[in-house]
């Protein structure tokens, strides 16, 4: 679908921010990286609005430090940079493992939800403490391991491009509506429009976007990503239709082609259509049409 995405998660990250390296094309496939903490919070601890205690503070009862240790600690992390995707745009969460050795010991957080601030682009990746006690090695400063969970992303990916495939199958069978929403969370994937479709074009009208699903996939079309000033993404994206207002935007604006239809995504995406294959992406029916918005629904096993 059409994610607007905040201009400052586009271009050149501040220097307060968390880079998100999923946002280039070549970063759009790295699924590890070394990063930075800026911030880390221990959720259920008394010092939970503290950074984790240095090295030198010993004050710690032994059986504090055990019951710390347990599966249950839960941390907020903060980090320079990430290859892990904040849940927004209609995709959800990565999830995955951050590790540190910094103290000696290897110490992991089961990540669990990855968030963004719009406000200041901070990352925050939230989770279970795997291992470690309380001298918690996520100090700022320290350096830590972040592994995306590569079979989930790899779901997520499909998932979305997927959707944007819905996409090109309207455009493809002369369905110039504008996308209004794309919900791309396994439990219901579907792709909704701006405008109405009448009750007796419908069936017609799935059979044929099956059809050109199908053939978009056949096809194996190279997905692209690029950051685009302002203009030139309007004019990339509006080269069919006027289907993105850009009014909102301002800066650079990263434009995803999946199935040669571009449009505005802050997403993670697969490298070409072929990969939707093995799943059996594709349309399900029936087309829903009511008060001005058309939904259009899919998913995998439908090839």
């Amino acid at each position: 679908g059409s994610q607007i995405i905040a201009s400052g998660t586009m271009g050149d990250q501040t220097k307060e921010g968390t880079e998100l390296i999923h946002l280039t094309y070549e970063g759009n496939f790295i699924l590890e990286c070394e990063s930075t903490v800026i911030g880390c919070k221990i959720a259920n601890k008394d010092d939970a609005d503290h950074q984790p205690p240095s090295s030198e503070d010993s004050s710690a009862a032994p059986e504090e430090a055990s019951s710390a240790a347990s599966s249950e600690v839960k941390v907020e992390l903060q980090l320079d940079r990430t290859a892990m995707h904040p849940q927004g745009g209609g995709q959800p969460t990565d999830i995955g493992v951050i590790s540190s050795d910094d103290a000696g010991g290897v110490a992991k957080i089961a990540i669990e939800r990855v968030t963004i601030d719009r406000e200041t682009n901070v990352v925050t990746h939230a989770g279970k403490m795997l291992l470690g006690d309380d001298e918690t090695p996520f100090a700022v400063g320290s350096k830590v391991h972040v592994a995306v969970d590569t079979e989930n992303r790899r779901l997520l990916s499909e998932c979305h491009t997927a959707g944007h495939v819905v996409d090109s199958a309207m455009s493809r069978c002369g369905q110039m509506l504008p996308p209004t929403k794309g919900y791309h969370f396994m439990d219901g994937p579907y792709v909704e429009y701006r405008g109405k479709i009448p009750p007796e074009e419908r069936e017609a009208l799935l059979e044929n976007l099956k059809s050109a699903f199908q053939d978009l996939v056949s096809e194996d079309i190279d997905t692209t990503i690029q950051t685009l000033p302002k203009d030139e993404a309007e004019k990339v994206c509006n080269n069919i239709a006027q289907n993105f207002d850009f009014s909102d935007y301002s800066g650079d604006i990263r434009v995803v082609s999946v199935a040669g239809f571009p449009c505005p995504c802050g997403g993670t995406h697969c490298k070409s259509t072929g990969d939707l294959k093995a799943r059996g992406w594709g349309i399900k029916g029936p087309i829903k049409s009511k008060k001005g918005v058309v939904r259009i629904r899919y998913g995998p096993d439908l090839a």
